[in-house]
């Protein structure tokens, strides 16, 4: 058994999550959210003040429109916002629910009214983003689809393979020697070595081989974009596709789960290679569990994540030497060499762990 504990950039990740550490990394693993804000006769308002504020954070944003009208958030992780908007003579403009995904461009078009008494508007349906200044093809597979679909192993390749253009690559290609397989993608039929694969920004390419690492357990993933082509060129040397990961982080609420994803012979058809009577046995179970929160409320977040897989299984072996186990074993024995197991079962048992910690700094007081 095995215990590989996933870090970044350190034993335990720390992301930091200021505008100044994120403006490098701003349209891969983190989202933007701008517009124009006018009154309602299509004036542009200058110097309107904006807030972006996460609703599982508390964590606020803030930017001021241009002579033109428009302002520009960047540096966002991805998920809910509150979007504010104040004007002097105009009634406070409040919308709650919008939504953001990784490397997201979103548009937010803001129209204030004028307040002759104190007013306030205030929408609280989730608010539909408009990304129009976007040219790439990609497509987002969010927390629902991670957590609800059924794929054997939970790896972030077998949920990329969704998207159009994008199949398995040769797996024996380029692969290192590890305990568990890896498979790679292709994207419109290129190469994988020809893919970028990011996680929280951080390139997660292996230098020696050009395919992608093994990534943090599916549970840790919060989503994740894939770009088939016309992306931009901050990704940096990809010539195939993108897959943009972003990983869970703790919020103000203490939340985790408990989950077990298993596989038997009962359960699952025989493979064709292994057609009756030959043995089937097969048995896998890949459980574990997370738990994330606050240290320090509106400042300081942690995420952990552990995650254990069993797996045995009857390996396919040729009819000629299955059927004649025991005559190779008699063999074998007169010239004192160890025998074959007629009863093999192949085991592949590994512990994963993931830990994040976040500290948001306040400019006002940093600590």
């Amino acid at each position: 058994m095995r215990l590989r504990i996933w870090t970044f950039l350190a034993a335990v990740m720390m992301t930091v999550l200021s505008t100044q550490f994120a403006a490098a990394q701003a349209t891969i693993s983190f989202a933007q959210l701008s517009g124009t804000v006018t009154d309602e006769s299509g004036r542009a308002l200058v110097k309107a003040a904006i807030t972006v504020r996460a609703l599982d954070t508390n964590q606020s944003y803030s930017a001021v429109s241009n002579e033109t009208g428009y302002y520009l958030v960047p540096s966002l992780p991805p998920g809910r916002y509150e979007l504010t908007v104040t004007y002097t003579g105009f009634g406070k403009y409040q919308l709650t629910g919008v939504v953001l995904t990784v490397g997201q461009t979103a548009t937010m078009n803001v129209t204030m009214k004028v307040a002759a008494v104190v007013q306030e508007v205030v929408v609280t349906t989730e608010a539909p983003t408009v990304e129009a200044t976007r040219t790439e093809i990609s497509q987002v597979i969010d927390p629902k689809q991670i957590s609800s679909l059924p794929v054997s192993g939970r790896l972030f390749t077998d949920f990329a393979l969704l998207t159009p253009g994008v199949a398995s690559g040769r797996t024996s290609l380029g692969t290192t020697f590890t305990e568990f397989e890896i498979t790679q993608i292709s994207f419109g039929g290129m190469r994988s070595f020809s893919n970028e694969i990011t996680v929280d920004g951080a390139d997660f390419i292996n230098s020696n081989t050009g395919v992608q690492r093994a990534t943090p357990p599916q549970e840790s993933v919060q989503e994740f974009r894939v770009v088939n082509n016309s992306f931009g060129s901050e990704y940096g040397r990809a010539l195939g596709g993108i897959v943009n990961v972003v990983t869970k982080s703790g919020t103000n609420n203490l939340h985790g789960s408990i989950y077990d994803y298993f596989q038997n012979s009962k359960l699952d058809a025989r493979s064709l290679l292994q057609p009756a009577p030959a043995p089937f046995a097969l048995r896998q179970n890949q459980f574990g569990g997370t738990l994330g929160g606050p240290i320090v409320k509106d400042r300081t977040f942690f995420f952990l994540n552990y995650e254990g897989v069993r797996r045995g299984e009857d390996p396919i072996l040729p009819p000629d030497f299955r059927d004649n186990i025991a005559t190779i074993n008699l063999a074998k024995a007169y010239i004192g060499i160890p025998g074959e197991d007629p009863n093999p079962l192949k085991t592949k048992d590994n512990d994963y762990g993931f830990a994040r910690l976040d500290h948001q700094i306040n400019t006002n007081n940093p600590w």
